[in-house]
């Protein structure tokens, strides 16, 4: 039976009609379209590669020398500027890799690693200006992503005002209650590791969405991103786009990470995964309801199938 539901987190609407995976989709020509699809460069042409680091903007950091492993540097096209007016602020290239065709399924946590590191330092060098209010670590992989680059990377915007979306208007922690909630429901819950639980959200506007969330209330970026917690957190984001691969194949997706400036009674960190096997048309644009015909307790389930997860009894109260 079909039933609207609401992501706790965000507030979005989503209707889960998996009846409507029945409907016939037009879709003859995505083989070729994945065959013949090529972004923006290739290998000679990309200014992430090795070689090319003299095409890029200014270099803010590099892990690794000659032979280095990532490199952050300034967005030719930023979105924002730090000598705006009214609006400013930092935007960041991640170049994740030197190796133009690196996938995220082959990334190891030593990989991982060194990007939480460039994401910490990054941060740090935001943070200390004073007047950055709000920084957005992001992903989009692949051109359904979103990425106008084959090269992999992500991005890191800083900005001097909070967006609407995200200014705190409850005055209890969200996710704590959405971390409590599957706990105790378990039906939704892929993995259970240390610190963290990776879950496919009750309320998922996106076929097969992840969503990884401390267990504990944690929230600023020195807090996750200590030595100890990069180390945790790498190991994990390897099992999980293992996982990812393993169910799915090598499918777009986007990350998004919220992480904060300071700790905060609200500010909880936590990491959205969004696969873009399906795409939004007139109805979700025009209503801000989403429609998702994977139940996220079915898209558990797949992923669980590639995991070692052995689902316990539900907790009853």
């Amino acid at each position: 039976m079909n039933e609207i539901r609401i992501d706790n987190l965000t507030g979005k609407q989503v209707i889960i009609a998996t009846n409507r995976r029945a409907r016939p989709i037009d879709n003859r020509n995505e083989q070729e379209e994945q065959v013949n699809s090529k972004l923006q460069y290739n290998h000679g042409d990309c200014p992430f590669c090795k070689g090319n680091e003299a095409e890029t903007p200014c270099e803010i950091l590099k892990i690794g020398d000659e032979n280095w492993s990532v490199r952050v540097v300034k967005n030719k096209y930023p979105t924002v500027t730090e000598d705006g007016d009214t609006i400013k602020g930092y935007h960041y290239v991640v170049i994740e890799t030197p190796e133009h065709n690196k996938k995220l399924y082959q990334y190891q946590a030593k990989k991982w690693r060194n990007i939480f590191v460039a994401y910490k330092d990054a941060a740090e060098k935001c943070f200390s200006d004073k007047d950055m209010k709000y920084l957005q670590i992001f992903k989009n992989y692949g051109r359904e992503g979103g990425a106008s680059l084959e090269h992999p990377h992500s991005q890191i915007i800083a900005l001097n005002f909070t967006p609407q979306s995200k200014l705190l208007q409850d005055k209890y922690c969200k996710v704590c209650e959405e971390v409590e909630s599957e706990l105790l429901a378990v039906e939704r819950i892929i993995l259970d590791r240390g610190n963290y639980i990776v879950y496919a959200p009750y309320g998922s506007t996106l076929q097969y969405q992840l969503r990884i969330a401390c267990k504990h209330h944690r929230g600023s970026f020195e807090e996750i991103l200590c030595d100890d917690g990069i180390d945790e957190l790498s190991k994990l984001f390897e099992e999980v786009f293992n996982i990812i691969y393993k169910s799915l194949g090598d499918i777009p997706l986007n990350i998004c990470y919220y992480i904060y400036k300071d700790s905060n009674c609200c500010q909880h960190f936590y990491v959205d995964i969004l696969p873009r096997g399906s795409f939004f048309a007139g109805f979700e644009m025009s209503t801000e309801v989403y429609i998702n015909v994977i139940s996220p307790e079915e898209a558990a389930n797949k992923f669980r199938n590639s995991t070692a997860y052995v689902q316990v009894n539900k907790v009853e109260l």
